[in-house]
């Protein structure tokens, strides 16, 4: 696994959640094969850590805004 260059940096609930959606999109438009699964856990990492904070602010009286995807 690469070192994250990005684990000192804080990001917004909703910053993750873009780069979530960045690095799915950037799955499906790669061949399958390594670097298509390595992008698949990237943003399975940045969807994860965007529900953490998002729960983790929630239980401190915080409300992040959320977007309307639909």
């Amino acid at each position: 696994m690469k070192p994250d260059h990005n684990s000192n940096r804080y990001f917004t609930v909703e910053q993750l959640e873009e780069l979530a959606v960045a690095k799915y999109i950037e799955a499906a438009l790669t061949p399958a094969g390594v670097e298509r699964d390595e992008l698949l856990d990237e943003a399975k990492r940045f969807a994860s850590r965007a529900k953490m904070k998002s729960w983790l602010m929630g239980e401190i009286g915080v409300v992040p805004q959320r977007r309307n995807y639909h």
